[in-house]
Parts: C-alpha cells; structure tokens; sequence
C-alpha cells in the first residue's frame, strides 16, 4: 500500500491551463463563467445558485471558514484558469480523500462556452496525475447521472475504467438518475 502524502491543493498546470487554489477574486468570475448555468448545476447535487448571495449563503463557498480549508493538507479544491484569457471557467475537486484504503473522489463543472474542448478531460488528468505521482493515492473515483454523458466522456477519455451502474443512487438538481461509476487504479494510468 502507497503512503499518503497530502500535499493540499498546489498549483498544477497543464497545456491550456492553470490549476490552482481559488481566491476571493474568483467568485464573480466562476459564477458568472460556470455556476450561474443552469445547465451546469443541474447534473450537481448542491443547491442552485442564481445569484453571487446564493454561492455564499446557500452553497456556503468563499466565505472564510470555506477559504481557510486550503489550511488542511487534504483539502484539493482547484480553480480552473484559461491560460490564454486568465479567465477562471470551473472547478476540479478531489473529495473525501481516504488514506486508509488510498483513494479519492474526483467531481467537476465546467463552464458550458468550454464543453466540447477537451479542457475537463485536461484538468481531470492532471487531477489524476497529480493524485498518483505526488500524493500517493492508489485509486482515483468518479460517478455520474446516466444521463449527463458528457460528464461520463471525460472520465472514459481520463482513463477511467467503467465500474458498476447503481440504478437510482444519483440524486442531483436534475432528479435522480441511475448512477455511473468510474475509477482508476496507479498501476493502469500513463
């Protein structure tokens, strides 16, 4: 079993790219960029956010307690920056890390003037890459609703390996789906 070192959530960039922890200054663009798309939040599980308020209060994001979790090691929350415009278009974060069995939970969003580009496929390797060869993880897990393929592509074009399909067991905005669950182990990624 690889030994766990949690590094936090450090800056990692990719061809297109920067990966890095969110500031203050991020929430307008983020929101306006991404979470403000219904067509995003809907394949999510947290509240919808119609509004700058709603980010602060409903999803209790950018506030101060939420920030200062960058403190704690295992905390992987990155924003993700176009390199070319600065601009900050989504999210990649690794959750419910596991040191006893050696794994993490990836999830995303991304804002939707950037679908169809291979940019999450970009930042979610580097997650993974990240998770391998510097933390020490043994496996690297997502899922999905049945029906957001997209989200199922990017784990597929990862490397990811399908799993296991557990009917009814996604509940996101968008109702509940069946759930599609993908993982990849260190021994299967390049």
């Amino acid at each position: 079993m690889n030994t766990i070192k949690h590094r936090g959530t450090v800056r990692l960039e990719t061809g297109r790219l920067i990966l890095r922890r969110f500031t203050e200054d991020d929430l307008v663009p983020v929101f306006q960029n991404c979470w403000s798309d219904n067509e995003v939040w809907k394949w999510t599980n947290y509240k919808p956010m119609h509004c700058i308020e709603d980010v602060l209060t409903s999803a209790n994001m950018f506030t101060k307690k939420w920030l200062e979790a960058y403190d704690r090691p295992s905390r992987y929350s990155w924003a993700i920056q176009c390199k070319e415009s600065g601009e900050v278009i989504g999210r990649l974060f690794g959750m419910h890390p596991d040191d006893d069995i050696s794994q993490v939970e990836l999830a995303y969003e991304l804002g939707r003037r950037w679908w169809n580009q291979g940019i999450m496929t970009e930042a979610v390797k580097a997650g993974i890459d990240f998770f391998f060869r510097e933390v020490g993880f043994n496996r690297v897990h997502a899922y999905h609703a049945d029906k957001n393929l997209a989200s199922g592509r990017v784990m597929q074009k990862s490397g990811m390996k399908y799993e296991a399909t557990l009917r009814q067991a996604c509940l996101c905005n968008n109702g509940l789906f069946d759930k599609v669950c993908y993982s990849i182990l260190t021994e299967e990624s390049t």
